[in-house]
């Protein structure tokens, strides 16, 4: 991805950004006119000096102007702030962008990433992103879409953003690929977009979309359910309804959502939805024998119920197969928007529940919490080299303010591992290729204190026997500690005790043997013995973790490896 162009002064008719352009790439401009009822505009000169006047719709929002290049140089690009503005600017490739992504060429302060966060875990090359959507494995490459706003660092009419990767940890960044209807970006009055869903292999290549769209004040029901396909990775058709009634229940909710597609174990096509009645949060169940799945869902039942003190609906279901000890076993995760556990009273907790499925039912013989901290949340898993794998958004909505900007990322892949009758959940083996140098091999570095270079690190602890212990790590704003005492593991970061709204981070379980800690500017991930706890914690912090020290008794640190790791590749 090359550097992006400043923008130049916004008087009318000078250039407002330039770049050298390939004949036979495609443009992507982004304009609103000042003028919701006018038409938007944008100059273009090309190197034998002649202009295009390029157009976008009427509209309260930003919307794509496409332009395919003719000829090879140096383009100028020209907008009159008193008509036009413009948010973001990219070029590719059709022929190669999987292989080298989008160009970017402009972005305006509003939706431009920052480059100082994010350095190791998957986030968007500008906007918007949260929760991930149509995870799956084609053409040799993992495809990660994610619910994207390309135009500021806020929630607002939802997208589809893209990358790919070869290897879970390294990531291209390509064109923008789902879009909200258009009549949704023209009246901001109106709320709404392409939502959550999930991707299925179509045909020969090529994908089939699932997603829900959602318009505030639509009447029988805020949500139903849409499909579109796309031959080249790169673009969608455009998205036609696939269900819009409601599951004829007493006492069911407006919230239908989050259409999550697989191949049941009676060969037949499933779609877990989520929602809620007047008791609990349901899984609902649908299925089709339409060998494309584009027609003919039906409801087939309620696949899990789970009753809360306050109604709230599920979101973000998802079942996967179990390998290895857990052959023959499933796991349906999901969220739950607006519930508080009562125990340790984390705010928006994400379950998975590990059972028997047929088809039909789903019989449920252990559970656990994705996350002991929380800042993880909108699992989806997937399928990858014929293992169940999953990503989930790094943040929680109980610490997003809608008012400021917020900047977030996707966390590292995590493996489904039935182990001993318990689900683990340890990070991908591949996360081991980010690994650039060792920084110690033995636990009088941890216990003096270790400075971490650029804030990156891979932190692995031994521990034998029993006894409290705090992993303490330096920033800016205060230390961040990860203590064990009373049989309780704990996180306190100095944000979690500004935050009225953040939730108790200590989770009660047995001493712990080993715990790997992932560092990153603006995030970390704790795994305790190989997955069995997990934590992650966004850090409201440019600034970059400086040490890591251990603290406990003598002998109690019986091993210790640090690892600086290196800017994942497209960062």
């Amino acid at each position: 991805m090359t550097a992006l162009l400043k923008a130049a002064p916004s008087q009318p008719g000078q250039p407002r950004f330039s770049g050298h352009l390939m004949a036979g790439e495609i443009l992507h401009i982004w304009l609103r006119p000042v003028d919701p009822t006018q038409q938007s505009r944008i100059q273009i000169r090309g190197p034998d000096g002649t202009d295009k006047l390029l157009s976008g719709p009427p509209s309260d929002d930003f919307q794509l102007v496409a332009q395919v290049i003719s000829n090879t140089g140096n383009f100028d690009f020209t907008v009159n702030d008193a008509e036009s503005h413009v948010s973001l600017c990219y070029a590719f490739h059709p022929d190669s962008v999987l292989k080298s992504g989008i160009r970017i060429l402009f972005t305006s302060p509003q939706t431009q990433a920052n480059d100082k966060l994010y350095k190791l875990h998957y986030s968007p090359p500008f906007g918007w992103m949260n929760d991930p959507n149509g995870l799956i494995e084609a053409a040799g490459r993992t495809h990660f879409f994610y619910q994207h706003y390309p135009h500021s660092q806020r929630w607002n009419t939802m997208h589809w953003g893209h990358g790919v990767s070869d290897n879970l940890v390294d990531w291209i960044d390509l064109p923008v690929f789902l879009f909200p209807r258009s009549e949704l970006l023209a009246n901001n009055s109106r709320t709404g977009g392409a939502f959550s869903g999930s991707a299925i292999p179509n045909g020969e290549g090529g994908l089939r979309i699932f997603h829900t769209d959602h318009e505030d004040g639509r009447l029988p029901t805020l949500e139903w359910q849409m499909t579109a396909t796309t031959s080249d990775f790169i673009s969608a058709s455009a998205s036609t309804p696939v269900m819009d009634q409601c599951p004829p229940l007493p006492g069911f909710g407006r919230d239908l959502r989050d259409p999550f597609v697989f191949k049941g174990p009676d060969g037949v096509w499933k779609m877990v939805l989520g929602g809620a009645d007047n008791t609990a949060a349901l899984v609902l169940l649908y299925e089709t024998h339409d060998p494309t799945a584009a027609s003919g869902w039906e409801f087939s039942g309620i696949l899990h119920r789970e009753p809360l003190p306050r109604a709230v609906p599920a979101e973000c279901p998802c079942v996967l197969p179990l390998d290895g000890e857990g052959q023959g076993l499933f796991a349906l995760i999901f969220g739950l928007i607006g519930h508080q556990t009562p125990i340790l009273g984390r705010l928006n907790p994400s379950f998975a529940l590990v059972g028997r499925f047929d088809g039909k039912r789903f019989e449920e013989v252990a559970r656990r919490e994705l996350d002991f901290i929380g800042d993880y949340y909108a699992f989806q898993g997937f399928s990858y080299q014929s293992r169940p794998v999953g990503f989930a958004w790094a943040a929680n909505w109980a610490t997003i303010g809608r008012s400021r900007d917020f900047p977030s990322a996707a966390s590292f892949a995590r493996r489904l591992v039935w182990e001993k009758n318990q689900l683990h959940m340890p990070p991908v083996e591949t996360v081991g290729e980010l690994r650039a140098a060792k920084l110690a091999e033995n636990p009088s570095a941890l216990v003096s204190g270790l400075t971490l270079p650029n804030g990156l690190a891979e932190i692995r602890i031994e521990l034998d026997g029993e006894g409290p212990f705090q992993l303490t790590f330096a920033h800016a704003d205060g230390p961040l500690t990860l203590s064990y005492e009373d049989e309780t593991l704990d996180l306190s970061l100095p944000q979690a005790r500004q935050r009225v709204r953040s939730t108790q981070q200590g989770v009660k379980t047995p001493m712990p043997e080993y715990i790997s800690v992932y560092v990153d500017v603006g995030l970390l991930e704790i795994f305790v013995d190989g997955g069995r706890l997990c934590g992650t914690k966004r850090l409201d912090s440019e600034m970059p973790v400086t040490s890591v020290q251990f603290i406990g008794a003598q002998n109690l640190l019986s091993g210790a490896q640090v690892w600086q790791l290196r800017p994942r590749a497209g960062k």
